[in-house]
């Protein structure tokens, strides 16, 4: 899940969005948009619990109707909206425009403005410039802004989905199969749905909220600076120009880049990012207060002629031109009292947020450079000074939560609210808090958002919970691929499919079909059927069926092949421990056959007898995983232990069982991660009868030799693996790895077929994390003296 946002950017080119924060273009509409009002969904009376002062069930009101749309052209601003003054100056409008990670650039800007004492009476801010724009009309200052943007985890913040020791303990599961990481909805007349978006915004919306000091206002104009953000009607493809309603939502709006973060739904319009109808609103800020207007402009310049070598580079060229071309009017309607600042920010490209620290210097060079322009307008420090108290008199704060209400959902039991959400009404909203509940609750993977709004009332907030459904849900569709070889005798391949329909009841139960087709045959199913709401308690029948070629070596040379077939069915309770892991305990039964199909019998005096075993017993196990990566990790450990003991069976009597445990520890040293692995697998009173074997060999499993060269049903198996970033790449790579791996490993066999005692094994690699899983290259050698070279995706082997 967690890698795809690591290719968003190379997506992104191929679809012509090659920005994060502003889009394709249309040309110029006329200024007659019209302020949209909050949105209005349906409610639902639902008893979410809270922790109110007043010890009063959550209230799901119906939803007031909507305020008044403001124009576009503001009427006179309030009084508060002008810094005290003793002279009369001409009112300044800040234009902060699209453009990416580029408009890390605006930040810089405003600090040369702050140093030089230069007051904004107003701002209009698109895509990037309604972030930076709205946090500084809140009450921000540049320096504080300059602090925020130092600290964030850009990478992390632009990664879909949650980090994974955040995820559900389910969700990490499905992160290890490594199925591609886009759920495809099957409607119920079997045609297929995407998603609208290929990432959410739910982590960016905690960044927004922290920007704006969790608060708002009634309308954009009794902020600390009167602020506009323009967004873009999907539907008609006019200009909106948003005064009022939740901050953050306009702000997210604004930067809602078509295709790659999802649309917002506000009143009755579906808006998305504001480049498309307007990335330098130079004619709103007139409109609104202007006298004098500076303008930021940090789009991508268009590319030359021999920088357009490829499809992607015409694409991208494509949306560059059209950024011109709706800016341009813009540009060119800027006056002699005017100032255009343009950053010299070159070929940065606007999803570059690493280098947000060489993005705000360039910003304050850029303004620096129209310095002389820019004193024209700058006051006394007493007159500033005065200015900026008054403005940091109006910052938001948060306010005491008053209502709440929640919007309808129309599959999720609400009851998943009600166990999730807990908040203090009476009390000062806290953001932290509440954004931590929300990442939890989103975390369980039922919705696509979890959206909410602040709503000012005067001396409070009503709090407005917008849970967003999966859309084209609730039966999805996940696809992978595993292919692999050592380039001599062994090439693995299979493809994977999933299916998964979610919230067949009331208690959230569902159903997962997984299918894996290629040299290995497997097909796997369970219900999961939570005993509560909160799934702590489950039950979860579940059957599985394996047919996989099994190869037999001696001295390295294989001499005849088997097929292995394992079929199980059962049935387990159990307990899950939220994101941690899960504990279960059960029923199973089991059938083991081998089949002899070329050359001798490895098993049995008898060349014409095949092994069977069947058998059913109790088994248990404890899983636990807080891995911060499936395959590269850095922190964090998980383990997996269980034990199987046969209470009857036609081959081995009563005594028969085993024991399998797998556990792996991560660390990190500078630039150095890596991890150690350890797993063992036991077995009591085994025959020659035993059907029920493992094998070693392949790559990360005893590398030098063969692809199940080692056969035995008891084993140990440890693996020290070290792997640092690819050198001579970006210093912020975090998907290319070169390292190496030491394996030692021990197995038994009662067949006497397989080389026993214990092996050495090292294994040099260049690994790369795809969206697919890992793609590794890799040399082996260990103590059979044989090097062994692999190309693997994902896990083949």
């Amino acid at each position: 899940m967690n890698r795809f946002a690591d290719h968003l950017a190379v997506w992104a080119r191929a679809t012509a969005l090659a920005a994060l924060c502003f889009t394709v273009a249309t040309p110029a509409r006329a200024l007659d948009a019209t302020t949209v009002a909050a949105s209005t969904p349906a409610t639902v009376s639902i008893p979410v619990s809270v922790t109110p002062a007043t010890s009063a069930p959550l209230s799901t009101a119906p939803v007031a109707s909507a305020p008044a749309a403001l124009s576009a052209s503001a009427p006179a601003l309030s009084s508060a909206a002008s810094a005290p003054a003793a002279r009369k100056r001409p009112r300044i409008g800040l234009v902060l425009g699209g453009g990416g990670a580029r408009g890390l650039a605006h930040i810089g800007v405003l600090k040369v403005l702050e140093d030089n004492h230069i007051p904004v009476d107003c701002i209009v801010g698109t895509s990037i410039g309604a972030l930076v724009g709205g946090g500084y009309a809140a009450g921000q200052t540049a320096a504080s802004m300059s602090d925020k943007a130092d600290v964030t985890d850009w990478d992390q913040l632009f990664t879909a989905g949650l980090p994974r020791q955040q995820m559900s303990y389910r969700a990490k599961q499905d992160d290890n199969l490594h199925l591609a990481p886009v759920d495809v909805g099957v409607r119920d007349d079997l045609s297929l749905a995407l998603p609208k978006s290929a990432m959410d915004t739910q982590k960016i919306e905690i960044v927004l909220r922290d920007l704006t000091y969790a608060g708002t206002a009634p309308n954009f104009d009794q902020l600390a600076v009167p602020f506009r953000a323009l967004a873009t009607d999907l539907e008609t493809g006019d200009m909106v120009v948003m005064g009022d309603g939740d901050l953050v939502t306009a702000m997210r709006a604004s930067m809602a880049v078509p295709g790659v973060f999802p649309p917002v739904p506000r009143s009755d319009k579906l808006l998305v990012d504001g480049g498309l109808s307007r990335n330098l609103g130079v004619d709103v800020a007139r409109k609104m207060c202007a006298d004098v207007v500076i303008a930021v402009d940090v789009a991508m310049p268009p590319l030359k002629r021999d920088g357009i070598q490829t499809i992607f580079n015409v694409a991208e060229q494509y949306t560059r031109l059209m950024i011109v071309q709706n800016e341009r009017p813009q540009i060119d309607s800027l006056k002699s009292a005017d100032v255009l600042i343009t950053p010299p920010l070159g070929n940065i490209e606007s999803v570059a947020f690493n280098r947000a620290r060489d993005l705000m210097v360039i910003g304050e060079k850029g303004a620096r450079l129209q310095l002389a322009k820019l004193q024209r307008y700058a006051l006394p420090e007493e007159e500033y000074n005065a200015w900026e108290a008054a403005r940091q008199a109006r910052r938001l704060h948060p306010k005491p939560i008053e209502s709440i209400e929640v919007a309808k959902m129309s599959r999720v039991n609400p009851d998943v609210l009600s166990r999730n959400v807990q908040v203090a009404t009476g009390k000062r909203f806290e953001g932290d808090n509440f954004n931590q509940q929300l990442s939890r609750l989103y975390a369980r993977g039922d919705f696509s958002q979890l959206d909410y709004e602040l709503i000012d009332n005067g001396a409070g907030q009503k709090l407005r919970l917008v849970p967003v459904e999966k859309d084209w849900g609730p039966n999805y569709l996940n696809f992978g691929l595993a292919l692999g070889t050592d380039f001599d005798d062994s090439s693995p391949y299979a493809l994977l499919m999933r299916y998964r329909r979610t919230w067949m009841n009331s208690l959230g139960g569902e159903m997962d079909v997984s299918l894996r087709a290629g040299d290995t045959m497997a097909l796997s199913g369970e219900f999961y059927q939570p005993l509560q709401i909160d799934g702590y308690a489950f039950i979860a029948p579940n059957a599985s069926v394996q047919s996989s070629p099994l190869a037999v070596y001696e001295q390295g040379k294989q001499v005849s092949q088997y097929r292995y077939r394992r079929e199980t069915a059962g049935i387990d309770l159990g307990s899950g421990f939220s994101r941690y892991g899960e504990a279960r305990i059960g029923l199973q039964t089991e059938y083991f056959h081998l089949t002899r199909q070329i050359g001798p019998n490895s098993f049995t005096d008898n060349p014409d007898q095949d092994i069977r075993q069947h058998d059913w017993g109790v088994q248990a196990s404890l899983s636990y995983d807080q891995l911060d990566h499936a395959d590269f990790p850095s922190s964090g450990s998980q383990l997996r232990a269980s034990v199987y003991q046969a209470i009857s069976g036609d081959q081995n009597g009563d005594s028969y069982g085993r024991a399998e445990f797998t556990g792996k520890q991560a660390f990190s040293m500078g630039h150095l991660s890596g991890y150690a692995m350890f797993k063992a697998r036991l077995a009591h009173n085994v025959n020659s009868s035993s059907a029920d074997v493992s094998w070693m060999g392949g790559f990360m499993n005893m590398s030098s030799y063969a692809y199940q060269s080692l056969l035995g049903e008891h084993s140990l198996y440890g693996r020290l693996s070290v792997y640092q970033p690819m050198p001579f790449l970006q210093s912020d790579n975090k998907s290319t790895w070169l390292g190496f791996a030491a394996e030692a490993g021990k197995i038994s066999d009662v067949h006497d077929v397989t080389q026993t005692g214990w092996h050495y094994s090292g294994v040099a690699f260049i690994g790369v994390d795809t969206f697919l899983g890992p793609l590794y290259l890799g040399a082996a050698y260990g103590d059979n003296r044989q090097m062994r070279y692999y190309l693997t995706l994902g896990n083949p082997f």
